[in-house]
Parts: C-alpha cells; structure tokens; sequence
C-alpha cells in the first residue's frame, strides 16, 4: 500500500494515460502491454525512469518509488517463468464445488460412508492412544 494518496485530479490525469488500466487514491493497476514493453526496454539497459519519462507519465510517479519498485517486480515474475501473473492483474480463485450426498447414487453414497466411518475410528484410535 502506498503512502501517498493521490488527489482526483492525479486521478483523472492518471487515468488518462493509455498505459494506466485503473487507479484510486493509493493504487496504480498498469495496462498489460505497458508492462511488456517496459520489461523489453529495461532488458536494453533502460533507467526506469527514462521507461516511464518515454510514455508521458507525471512527474510526481517518475520521481516516486513506482517505477523502480514495479519494474523489480515485473523481472522477478518474468525470471521465473511468470508472464502470465504479468498478463492477470485479476486474481481468480476457483469456487469449490460442495460436496451433495443427495446427488450420488445408492453405491456411491455407501462407499462414501465406510471411507467416513473408517476415518473417524483412525481418528477416535488417535485420541484413545493414552500417555505413558
């Protein structure tokens, strides 16, 4: 989280760059492409600043932390093999599907309760195993 707070008119002159996707008062979310290219750049030994001076960022972020604490972050994540965490700014989480009794058929539903017994008897061996 970043200390400095950005006022509505930074915002809007954020948001107005081609290169920015969103942004709020703390936090700059930055387009996909923009991320790449500046990654192509600093791979031809580009100063940070100079990436974000080329594409028409203010002087208040080129002059703050932003540029070289994103592009140490971007390296990190295309030196492991990790352009698609680059690519998703959006982290999604796969639901996980409940678990029906009501929609297994009658064997299913039997092998599911000799696996549950068999584990709460491990598991009541377990707790029934006295101390010395």
């Amino acid at each position: 989280m970043s200390k400095q707070e950005y006022t509505k008119e930074q915002i809007q002159e954020l948001v107005s760059n081609s290169c920015i996707k969103t942004c709020s008062s703390k936090y700059i979310t930055f387009n996909d492409d923009f991320k790449l290219l500046a990654l192509d750049l600093d791979k031809k030994w580009m100063i940070h600043r100079d990436i974000f001076r080329k594409f028409w960022f203010p002087e208040y972020i080129i002059n703050s932390k932003i540029p070289e604490k994103s592009l140490k972050n971007w390296r990190y994540n295309a030196k492991h093999k990790w352009i698609e965490s680059l690519k998703n700014t959006q982290k999604w989480r796969k639901k996980k599907e409940k678990f029906d009794v009501s929609k297994m058929n009658k064997d299913e539903e039997l092998e599911y309760l000799r696996t549950k017994i068999a584990i709460l008897e491990e598991l009541k061996n377990f707790l029934d195993w006295g101390y010395p």
